[in-house]
């Protein structure tokens, strides 16, 4: 027996799927609400204290949650109940909602870009954070929010969000309406994975580079001098991993479960699919824990006065 959206092949799979979308969006959420809460606390005791990596972790958890909560955690259970999905219990109206904060979504991916960006800024351009905040955070802050909302009333106007294999998002637009609308949304994405990737690229190269004078520096220079060489050295080298980590955290949440989705029939890889779509908090939070943990074991603590990587370090011990 077919599923009732023809998206998977029985009934088992269709009950999987949902079972696993609200096990992982779960986990997803608790993840990106206790980067939350790291932030706040931060912010509650000293606001001066909050840097630009921080507000960037803390937009890109709020989008996370608002996309975990309304399109996969609560899932099926806002699909119209005409559908016959597996625990469809909704209407019109909380499928319209659920749509909306599926494209919401697109600011997780908005915020990824903002974080290349700072640490690409940062490393290769030899930006400082009070730099990056005076000419581009609160622009870019501003323009995710403002680009996130526009995007997703955008179906509003046709009445485009409807259910699809159980979920609900703007597969019922107009054919003109609906290729320009996914040119844009998913050129963007595009632009999006390129740029992270090169920015990651330009961040290993810059590091390679200062690691390569740094072994001709040694040579000659006096003790002193060659402390600080190494301290800012040590700096790149950790801005260098959190950067990697993050991107990998996007190509593990965002890229493989794309290619999955659009390149197999199989439904086993549609239901991992959505899995590590929902799983982005926790990717997050473990990245997060792994820079720290970075900051925890350097024998070079007192050179990080700037230092992007430990920015969560005293609320997280």
């Amino acid at each position: 027996m077919l599923s009732s959206d023809l998206c998977l092949e029985n009934a088992s799979q269709e009950i999987a799927r949902v079972v696993c979308q609200k096990i992982f969006s779960s986990f997803s959420i608790m993840g990106s609400s206790h980067i939350l809460a790291l932030v706040y606390k931060k912010w509650k005791h000293d606001r001066s204290r909050l840097d630009p990596y921080q507000r960037i972790m803390a937009g890109y958890s709020v989008f996370d949650i608002l996309y975990s909560f309304f399109y996969w955690f609560l899932g099926s259970w806002m699909t119209p109940k005409e559908t016959g999905w597996y625990g469809a219990g909704g209407n019109t109206a909380t499928c319209t909602l659920q749509g909306f904060f599926f494209f919401m979504g697109i600011g997780t991916a908005m915020y990824q870009f903002t974080l290349s960006l700072q640490m690409l800024l940062l490393v290769t351009f030899m930006w400082t954070p009070k730099k990056f905040e005076r000419l581009l955070e609160y622009k870019l802050h501003a323009f995710i929010g403002v680009s996130a909302v526009v995007v997703s009333c955008f179906p509003l106007f046709f009445g485009g969000y409807k259910p699809q294999c159980g979920m609900c998002d703007a597969a019922m637009l107009p054919y003109w309406c609906g290729n320009v609308y996914k040119t844009i949304f998913w050129g963007s994405f595009s632009f999006i994975s390129l740029f992270c990737t090169v920015a990651m690229v330009s961040v290993y190269r810059s590091v390679y580079l200062e690691e390569q004078k740094m072994n001709e520096y040694r040579f000659r220079s006096n003790q002193d001098e060659e402390e600080e060489k190494e301290k800012a050295d040590s700096e790149s080298k950790r801005i260098q991993k959190t950067l990697l980590l993050y991107t990998s955290s996007f190509y593990i949440c965002w890229i493989i479960p794309i290619i999955f989705w659009n390149s197999s029939s199989i439904p086993a890889l549609h239901i991992v699919a959505d899995s590590l779509f929902s799983f982005m908090g926790v990717i997050m939070r473990f990245s997060t824990l792994s820079c720290n943990v970075c900051y925890y074991i350097s024998p070079n603590q007192y050179a990080l006065k700037n230092i992007v990587v430990a920015l969560f370090s005293s609320s997280s011990t």
